[in-house]
């Protein structure tokens, strides 16, 4: 064979080959990952998505932009100034270079939206409610058999008792009312203000130390007092508060937990569990 027909081969196998190359890499590129775990709070929005992503908030009022880049754990959190986010149809953005990128959208609930200005909420979209059969319901028991209310089932959903939905508003209302007064109680005492994001940190910490305080069922050393600050900038203040009436400050913690956990239950009987966070995308090869 000479050398032109070589050239000629080699060239002709470089096209093919490139082509083949192009396809593949066209079939294989990735996104940004789904952007997951999303809460909502009035002037913050926190959730996860593709480590070190850019993150923007869109379709906010009053011309105000925010952004923010998701951390190595795809972590990321957005905060407002004017604009009341639980009251607000918005958008999430994810772009990272080399990945396409990702959207999420957030839409107002009718049902139960927020405990205060201050509370959480799950911002999936939830499934239409489970109503029961109208024909077994008009049916009188029998006598002499196991009466036991059904239950409704649905995959995202915890399994709770039909029942009339009239009551269920009734409970949701009053457990808000209760977790509310809870923590305004706790709040007042501890001279801090739940809904402030630079009250946030240190009434976080002082729960922690409360709950480890019951845990161990009496007071924690200072070396135990001191791991849990963390050397926070705030410790002393913690501290002061901790210790001016500790012993009120455990029972509105613990009343302030049990309230919680009473909400939690009523909110998962209409609100979907959340998903799990998803792997953070990474290229081909990496």
């Amino acid at each position: 064979m000479d050398m032109k027909k070589i050239v000629m081969a080699a060239t002709l196998l470089s096209i093919v080959t490139g082509g083949e190359v192009s396809a593949l890499a066209a079939k294989t590129q990735h996104s940004v990952a789904k952007i997951t775990h999303v809460k909502v709070t009035k002037h913050k929005v926190t959730g996860y998505t593709t480590a070190q992503s850019h993150v923007k908030l869109m379709k906010l009022k009053h011309g105000e932009k925010v952004s923010a880049t998701a951390n190595k754990h795809g972590k990321f959190t957005l905060k407002v100034k004017s604009n009341n986010l639980t009251k607000l149809k918005f958008k999430l953005k994810a772009t990272k270079t080399g990945l396409k990128a990702r959207t999420y959208t957030h839409k107002v609930k009718k049902a139960v939206q927020s405990i205060d200005d201050g509370a959480t909420t799950e911002t999936q979209t939830a499934p239409a409610s489970v109503k029961p059969d109208s024909s077994s319901a008009d049916k009188k028991p029998e006598k002499g058999k196991d009466n036991k209310k059904p239950n409704v089932s649905h995959p995202n959903y915890v399994k709770v008792p039909i029942r009339d939905w009239s009551v269920v508003k009734q409970e949701v209302q009053k457990a808000k009312t209760d977790l509310t007064t809870a923590q305004n109680r706790f709040d007042e005492k501890t001279g801090l203000d739940s809904t402030k994001s630079e009250d946030t940190d240190k009434i976080t910490l002082i729960k922690e130390v409360l709950k480890a305080q019951i845990d161990k069922k009496g007071n924690l050393t200072e070396a135990e007092t001191t791991n849990i600050l963390h050397n926070s900038a705030n410790a002393e203040a913690i501290r002061s508060i901790l210790t001016s009436d500790n012993k009120k400050l455990i029972e509105l913690y613990k009343n302030l937990t049990s309230a919680q956990n009473h909400w939690n239950e009523i909110v998962s009987i209409v609100t979907p569990a959340p998903a799990k966070p998803a792997p953070a995308a990474s290229h081909p090869g990496s």
